[in-house]
């Protein structure tokens, strides 16, 4: 059985990941009014991405016998393309850090460790694809970096 810790630590996930989703899905929607619909479908995909990872979470906290909270965390929405990509790898290298640590309070519970393992992976290849994007900013110049997500 799970402490309550612990379920309090997976349901604050589950708000951050819910929020994060819809953050992602409004940047998408603002990405693709500007044009930008390559650009628009990765951010689309990430934020259903996330939803699952929300969904997955609490799943787990009715497995461990506790009641998942209807609630979301609030981030903000950004207009400009770049500081999107920005805050979106400030808080993936963040997020990162934080599930290591959440890992730990999870020792003994094998399925909800591999669970979380599992979402540091994926947040390390969301956080890698925007080092390479903002990487990529930095070579050729945000203008030429634009035309290429047309």
């Amino acid at each position: 059985m799970a402490t309550q810790e612990q379920l309090t630590t997976l349901k604050s996930m589950a708000k951050a990941w819910f929020g994060n989703s819809q953050q992602h899905s409004i940047h998408a929607e603002i990405i693709r009014q500007k044009g930008f619909g390559k650009l628009a479908d990765k951010m689309q995909e990430e934020a259903q991405g996330e939803w699952h990872e929300a969904q997955r979470v609490n799943a787990r906290v009715l497995e461990l016998g506790g009641v998942p909270e209807v609630a979301i965390e609030s981030f903000p929405v950004l207009d400009d393309i770049r500081e999107m990509l920005e805050f979106d790898h400030a808080e993936g290298i963040k997020g990162m850090a934080e599930l290591n640590a959440i890992a730990l309070k999870f020792a003994d519970d094998y399925i909800t460790r591999k669970m979380i393992k599992e979402f540091i992976v994926d947040e390390q290849e969301h956080t890698n694809w925007l080092s390479e994007h903002l990487g990529l900013i930095e070579q050729i110049g945000y203008q030429n970096y634009l035309i290429q997500q047309l």
